[in-house]
């Protein structure tokens, strides 16, 4: 097992994975072999279990699927425009190598402020078409690439 634990002679702790351990319980193992031979060679031995570390930072697109996205949309009075436009973005994203990241980028075009309540007061959404999203992807590629 590769990378399953680790001895810091320094603190005078032994650190290891959840499954070193469970190797190590069983005691026909080579973990378990090994840790015998370990802990009779430093009796102070402090073992600790290592965790999974968490993630840096959160997705800012967590959670927005599909359907999440048709059921924000859905609160618009043009929401049937709306629509049926996000229904001929996805099927052009089929064509493309990321289909997700294509409509994703479309909707955040499309709705910058989707992370904020709708503003109810002048609840339409103003619909930006397809050639227009195809360009400023265009662009960003070549500034990307310059």
């Amino acid at each position: 097992m590769k990378n399953t634990y680790k001895v810091d002679f320094v603190n005078n702790t032994l650190t290891m994975t959840n499954a070193f351990e469970d190797a190590a319980s069983n005691p026909t193992s080579q973990e378990y072999k090994l840790l015998q031979q370990i802990r009779a060679d430093f009796p102070g031995l402090t073992i600790i279990r290592k965790t999974r570390r968490a993630p840096k930072k959160a997705r800012h697109t967590k959670n927005l699927t599909y359907a999440n996205m048709e059921k924000y949309m859905s609160v618009f009075k043009n929401s049937v425009e709306l629509l049926a436009q996000f229904e001929v973005v996805k099927e052009c994203s089929k064509q493309q190598p990321s289909p997700y990241k294509f409509v994703l980028d479309w909707f955040k075009v499309q709705f910058p402020n989707y992370k904020e309540q709708p503003d109810f007061s002048n609840n339409t959404s103003k619909v930006i078409d397809l050639e227009t999203i195809k360009k400023k992807q265009e662009e960003k590629k070549q500034q990307e690439s310059a």
